[in-house]
């Protein structure tokens, strides 16, 4: 099994990858350094079953510490007073280094189902419900912290296999991290996955990004410019006058049009009546001078 510098190690440089990945993704930076400093901070989590004490030890002081921490500051995104958020936090440090810390020295053993991934995805969820943020956020913190544990196992595993001979050799302790169950603790595995169904159930239907929904369209709606009441009825005025008159459009018939014909009166002759010749002129005979009658 890994030692806690390559533990450490290794669950920081994953740490530093996971920010990098979120901060491509849009996330604020300090969201980021947070969500490092969870997955690094994972990277020792699982010895917290170390059958050493003095590892035992710091790893309970520091979960205590760090979510602590995380307390207050869930507090305090809740609008608690300060000074409450402070004993909030401090409370907590006091339940998980003389509470949790008695029933794990008493109820665990060293790479039992603390050593598993049942338990990673149990610390991500219970995370999820403490740190503060949006609700992608906070996601993003439980995924680093889960992936920070699962760092730890992926580690024992590899330093489970022995290559420095000619052959491989597995190790005895292969196969006690990466792991699934464990059939002598079948009533923790039990209740470890009713914790985990339960708190899954719970994120699901965590109502925050509809409510977060809810107040940007509220948002946006009260900083819309609104007209002011002669406008709004203007606005009316105008609207139904544009409806009466397509409706009156529509009931009226097409116009028709006629042709009329105009007669223009022939225009008078000024020629003596001798001398007109009317309009049936052509089915006359020919004129003849008069006879000249001399004196």
């Amino acid at each position: 099994m890994g030692n806690f510098q390559q533990h450490i190690t290794c669950s920081t440089a994953t740490g530093i990858a996971v920010a990098g990945v979120a901060y491509h993704f849009g996330f604020h930076p300090p969201v980021c350094l947070v969500a490092a400093g969870l997955c690094s901070f994972a990277g020792m989590l699982p010895d917290i079953d170390s059958n050493s004490s003095k590892s035992f030890q710091e790893c309970v002081y520091l979960t205590a510490g760090v979510a602590s921490i995380l307390a207050a500051a869930r507090f305090r995104h809740h609008g608690f007073d300060p000074d409450l958020a402070m004993l909030g936090g401090a409370v907590f440090f006091l339940l998980i280094r003389f509470g949790l810390g008695t029933l794990l020295k008493k109820y665990t053993s060293h790479r039992g189902m603390i050593h598993s991934v049942p338990m990673a995805i149990l610390f991500g969820q219970l995370v999820f419900f403490v740190v503060p943020g949006e609700f992608e956020e906070r996601l993003l913190k439980a995924a680093a912290l889960t992936i920070g544990f699962l760092s730890h196992l992926i580690l024992d595993e590899v330093c489970s296999i022995d290559s420095s001979g000619s052959s491989i050799r597995l190790k005895k302790s292969f196969g006690t991290a990466l792991k699934w169950t464990n059939p002598k603790q079948k009533g923790l595995v039990t209740a470890m996955y009713a914790a985990i169904f339960l708190l899954g159930f719970g994120i699901l239907s965590n109502p925050e990004p509809t409510d977060r929904v809810q107040d940007q369209t509220e948002m946006l709606a009260s900083e819309m410019p609104m007209p002011a009441e002669s406008e709004q009825c203007e606005i009316r005025r105008a609207a139904e006058e544009f409806l009466m008159q397509t409706q009156v459009a529509q009931s009226l018939p097409l116009p028709q049009y006629h042709s009329q014909v105009v007669t223009v009166p022939e225009p008078e002759s000024e020629l003596p009546s001798a001398m007109q010749i009317g309009s049936g002129w052509s089915h006359l005979a020919p004129l003849r001078p008069a006879a000249i009658s001399l004196p």
